[in-house]
């Protein structure tokens, strides 16, 4: 029974969250706190410093102590100032009562002092040195801990910077390292085997595109993976896939999957429990797969995408990447847009049609290529995917489309 879009998305993503699952239960590895670090932590990482590390302004300004400024609702107030107070600065003199020191963005808030006052709200009456005896006057007064960001008031030393399961983006990167964190327990990252299959992969006549693009995605994504090519033979198939399983998570083929007498995937997984082989609603990338390979402790999804390079390309975006994502820590979706079309287009009934497409400057959207999915270089000299919903055949030029960026 074919399927919808949205159907095979969510069957190919639940395959893919449990093995998923499956994966965090194994051992988890030690890892560096450090550029390019992925995945998802395994375990709480715990702050070893206060963040901030001390008390210090959010403005250029004045430092004052708040008491000092009590009676300028009335009456402006001037008051000395000291030595000036700058980021780095690793012990600042405590500030006495009835004087203000100068003091820059991050610098630390001198002791005794409880608020900080912008620079462009007060008035320099007396002009002196760097090092103090300048007068600033004070027209308002300020509330304690007005423009201070205080100690600790982001993460405590001992608190967990972030949970078990959350996602190692740069961001978290840069939080660990704020935090004094130099290595964390990560989950272990999912392992991913792509075979391609063909003999015309095998002899040389047609170029292996397939699994490195797909290999390449999967390295993009943080994830282990393998790439095999097979010829059209169900004896090496199955031995390939003997001894990938228990080695892998997931399973991603090309080819073999359509209803010829040589489809080779197909032929081997159709029978096992739960193999489904049939065409979902898209354009390109019709014929689908999904069935699973037992290797004694467990059943690992093998996710059978065709065999044309654009149906490859466009499966993995619209099947295969936002679960995988997902599983690395990474964001799941592209980002979406919508732009009006450069030219007319047409569209079968009843298919998402995925065509290529460039976003111009002034925000409208132009082909790129013809529809079919065997036009590799076209796909890579754009930087949209423009999708067609199923019960829209023709479109003119100027008529809205959503677009996927891919680039």
């Amino acid at each position: 029974m074919s399927r919808s879009v949205d159907e095979h998305v969510g069957e190919v993503a639940a395959a893919i969250s449990r093995a998923a699952h499956r994966r965090t239960q194994d051992r988890p590895v030690e890892r560096p706190v450090a550029p390019g670090l992925v995945g998802r932590l395994a375990a709480p990482a715990v702050s070893r410093l206060d963040v901030p590390g001390f008390d210090n302004s959010q403005m250029d300004g004045f430092a004052v102590h708040a008491a000092d400024l009590a009676r300028a609702a009335d009456a402006p107030v001037a008051l000395p100032t000291v030595a000036h107070v700058v980021a780095g600065d690793a012990a600042p003199t405590p500030l006495a009562l009835g004087t203000v020191a100068p003091i820059m963005t991050g610098a630390p808030v001198p002791p005794g002092a409880d608020a900080v006052v912008p620079v462009e709200q007060t008035v320099a009456r007396e002009f002196g040195p760097v090092g103090g005896g300048a007068v600033v006057e004070f027209t308002a007064p300020v509330a304690p801990g007005t423009f201070v960001r205080a100690r600790g008031t982001d993460v405590r030393a001992g608190e967990a910077v972030l949970e078990a399961g959350a996602p190692l983006h740069p961001a978290a990167v840069g939080a660990l390292v704020v935090a004094g964190v130099e290595t964390v327990r990560v989950a272990p990252a999912l392992r991913l085997a792509i075979v391609a299959t063909g003999a015309e992969l095998i002899s040389g006549a047609v170029p292996d595109s397939n699994s490195r693009v797909l290999l390449a995605h999967a390295h993009e994504l943080g994830l282990e993976a393998t790439a095999h090519v097979v010829p059209d033979d169900p004896a090496e198939l199955e031995a390939l896939l003997d001894r990938l399983a228990p080695l892998t998570d997931v399973i991603v083929t090309t080819g073999g999957v359509s209803a010829g007498t040589r489809e080779v995937v197909r032929q081997v997984l159709e029978t096992r429990p739960s193999a489904w082989f049939d065409h979902v609603a898209v354009q390109p990338g019709g014929p689908q797969g999904l069935a699973g390979w037992d290797d004694g402790d467990r059943v690992v999804p093998v996710v059978c995408l065709p065999g044309n390079p654009v149906s490859v390309l466009v499966s993995f975006e619209l099947f295969l990447r936002p679960p995988l994502a997902r599983a690395a820590g990474r964001i799941d979706q592209r980002p979406t847009g919508t732009g009006p079309l450069a030219e007319p287009l047409i569209s079968p009934s009843g298919r998402l049609q995925v065509r290529r497409g460039l976003l111009r400057s002034d925000g409208s959207v132009s082909l790129v290529g013809a529809a079919g999915s065997h036009l590799p270089v076209s796909y890579a000299r754009a930087d949209l995917l423009v999708l067609v919903p199923e019960d829209v055949t023709a479109l003119d030029a100027g008529d809205i489309v959503q677009w996927w960026r891919i680039a």
